[in-house]
């Protein structure tokens, strides 16, 4: 545990300045920290309501709240990056791209109450995930993934979330496709969808930022899995 502790907290020492990086280059190249970067399209994410939020979707989607921040309502690409070192493969970025053009700047995508900024007390802002995946959906869609599940379990008062949901899907696409994501459609509600994906080193806590254009309007979102 020690040791775990200790390598979590270089990792977490190494994104405090992370806010002053431009994670667009690293979408701009196929090499970078001593890896080799590959860009895997994933989908659109469906946003109706234009509020985002960001957590473990086997643990905490049932009353995470979203950003603070809204972006307009509409379909936006998600785009993953992935970091090769050797023979392991590792999400390392995930754009969300709201619209073609350079951010100037980057900012924590904070929560209801939070300031955005890092402080050395809180950390700074980000979603925990418990079991090595996250995901990123509507505040809309949130609630209609929630309804899912309490008829999933009404029906499987037993069950596994991840082992009757997902774990087939999961393991098939890295067979076939060598994705580390999931692009999940809600069975009711086939226009809605929530974007899974493993989370960089596993179990975490990992922040997300707004990219800012010149004018103060949002150009996407970046969550980054302290992999680069």
């Amino acid at each position: 545990m020690k040791f775990f502790n200790k390598i979590w907290g270089r990792r977490l020492r190494k994104a405090q300045p992370a806010v002053n990086r431009d994670f667009c280059r690293f979408f701009k190249t196929d090499e970078a920290c001593g890896m080799q970067l590959e860009k895997r399209f994933i989908g659109k994410l469906h946003l109706p309501g234009g509020f985002i939020v960001a957590c473990d979707p086997l643990l905490g989607l049932h009353n995470t709240l979203p950003f603070s921040r809204k972006v307009p309502p509409g379909e936006y690409p998600v785009t993953m990056l992935l970091a090769r070192s050797g023979f392991r493969r590792r999400n390392a970025l995930l754009l969300l791209k709201f619209k073609d053009q350079q951010p100037s700047k980057f900012e924590h995508a904070a929560l209801p109450g939070q300031t955005g900024r890092f402080t050395r007390r809180h950390g700074f802002p980000g979603f925990t995930a418990d079991a090595g995946i996250g995901c990123i959906c509507d505040a809309h869609t949130q609630k209609h993934y929630n309804k899912h599940l309490e008829r999933f379990f009404k029906d499987h008062p037993e069950g596994n979330i991840y082992d009757s949901l997902f774990h087939n899907t999961f393991s098939r696409k890295m067979r076939a496709e060598e994705q580390l994501c999931y692009n999940f459609y809600l069975p009711a509600q086939p226009h809605l969808n929530v974007i899974m994906f493993h989370t960089g080193y596993g179990d975490g806590i990992y922040p997300a930022y707004w990219g800012v254009a010149e004018d103060g309007t949002v150009c996407s979102l970046v969550i980054d899995f302290i992999v680069l």
